[in-house]
């Protein structure tokens, strides 16, 4: 299996990839999450998935929930079950630990996320627009 846990000293390639995901993220501090990694044949990774304990997730029954945080596959890798061996891990975790959802998210233009959300079994629950106000 090409799949397996992070390791300590994967941090910096697996923000890399993070930034690949959010440009503007800035920052990342993967301390409350737990992360897999995919390896390649040789030994560099080519996509992650990590997920977090939330008290609670929109749209999910139970609590506290798993809810992936961060989900990105190399473009050359896409499309070839990577992703959705990233997720059975985190899938296996979840439910050896007896938990019965598993939450996430997707920014409504990303239609590729959605579209991967769906094929891996995700139900959409609701939609939501975000705000801020400057108290500047």
């Amino acid at each position: 299996m090409s799949v397996r846990l992070m390791r300590p000293d994967e941090v910096s390639n697996v923000i890399t990839m993070m930034r690949a995901l959010w440009p503007a993220a800035g920052e990342y501090d993967f301390s409350d999450e737990t992360v897999y990694v995919w390896q390649r044949p040789d030994s560099s990774l080519g996509g992650f998935a990590s997920f977090s304990l939330r008290p609670w997730a929109e749209g999910c029954a139970s609590a506290p929930v798993p809810y992936i945080e961060g989900w990105w596959v190399a473009p050359e890798l896409r499309q070839q079950g990577v992703g959705r061996e990233l997720l059975a891990a985190i899938e296996r975790w979840c439910r050896e630990h007896g938990y019965v959802e598993l939450g996430s998210d997707a920014e409504t233009e990303n239609d590729v996320s959605i579209q991967s959300h769906v094929a891996l079994g995700f139900e959409p629950t609701m939609k939501l627009q975000f705000f801020c106000k400057s108290l500047s």
